[in-house]
């Protein structure tokens, strides 16, 4: 799945991530940006469009020494062409040129921007660079103007002024970029930035209890389209994970679980973990009293090893499946290794 771009509300409740900025430049034609075509030949980030004529490559020279971030990576995102060799702007554009600015503060911008450019003109053919620099031009103009916009929004954790300081964004977006381009860089982001405030405006709503607020959630769930699902799921699981953490060293009790796990990832995923809990649980106490018989068959003085390897054996056989005894050696490990 390709990676989401995202403002960061969920994680953040703050400033949208600021990088890359360049002082204000001429703007590519709308032709420049309209002329995608409905079934594109795409030509990949990896070295695709090797045999590009002379005339498409210019010969200006890009920094020589990559910067230490870029070693052991791969080039993220994609330079789409129609067949009459035009751009086709897609959010994996936006994901390349991110890959290559992704350098600021290792090298000035101007090194930076000098690579990119070098890039395109030596990846694409002839239009499509000429129409990929000036998207590039307009996207260093957008983060510059995104900087400023910043700075009249303090960070805040209310909803209001959360879902103000979007609205400036969307709107930046929509003054730089064309429709076309607007959907294809920031529709994602845009979806996700929605959801996060949604989920923010339903856990911090007083007027609902704990079960409210993971039906709730549920519903909210269940409405984002299935790449969304997936690209929040990470997230989630490592905020559960962390609150839960702080919440048991504390002391806190299982209501207490029940109700941050509603809050955090809703009722049916509270439901699944509760079932996980008490399959561990279960797992725990079939495997402690699976430990107490076998040290007392291996402390009987009336049985030989071989007694006791086979008594063993058959213990486990009729205390555990075949796929459970598979892993019963390493719960047994683990298990003595916790009590010290």
């Amino acid at each position: 799945m390709k990676r989401i771009l995202v403002v960061g509300i969920l994680a953040a409740l703050a400033a949208v991530p600021l990088f890359w900025l360049t002082p204000p430049a001429p703007a590519p034609s709308p032709a420049a940006q309209e002329q995608a075509a409905a079934s594109p030949v795409v030509l990949d980030a990896h070295g695709a469009n090797q045999a590009l004529p002379a005339a498409a490559v210019k010969r200006a020279a890009a920094p020589a020494a990559l910067p230490l971030s870029f070693r052991g990576t791969r080039i993220d995102g994609e330079l789409p062409v129609d067949a009459s060799g035009n751009l086709v702007v897609t959010e994996g554009v936006r994901r390349l040129f991110d890959y290559f600015l992704s350098t600021l503060g290792e090298e000035p911008l101007s090194s930076s921007v000098l690579r990119l450019r070098t890039y395109l003109e030596q990846q694409l053919p002839p239009a499509a660079a000429e129409q990929a620099g000036a998207l590039l031009t307009r996207y260093l103009n957008y983060k510059r103007q995104l900087l400023d916009l910043e700075r009249g929004f303090p960070r805040a954790d209310d909803i209001d002024a959360l879902q103000r300081r979007l609205q400036a964004v969307q709107a930046l977006r929509a003054r730089l970029f064309s429709p076309q381009t607007h959907q294809a860089f920031f529709a994602v982001e845009e979806q996700y930035d929605r959801y996060g405030l949604e989920r923010l405006a339903i856990r911090l709503n007083p007027a609902l209890t704990a079960q409210q607020k993971g039906q709730a959630l549920d519903r909210l769930h269940e409405s984002l389209p299935d790449e969304l699902k997936d690209a929040i799921v990470p997230g989630l699981q490592q905020a559960l994970r962390e609150q839960s953490a702080r919440l048991q060293a504390s002391g806190g009790t299982p209501q207490a679980l029940r109700q941050l796990r509603q809050q955090l990832v809703g009722n049916a995923a509270t439901q699944r973990l509760e079932a996980l809990d008490a399959s561990r649980d279960q797992w725990r106490q079939r495997l402690a009293a699976y430990r107490v018989e076998k040290r007392r068959i291996e402390a009987s003085r009336g049985l030989s090893e071989q007694d006791k390897t086979r008594a063993v054996a058959q213990l486990a056989a009729e205390r555990f499946d075949e796929t459970e005894r598979l892993r019963l050696d390493a719960a047994e490990r683990l298990a003595a290794a916790r009590e010290g």
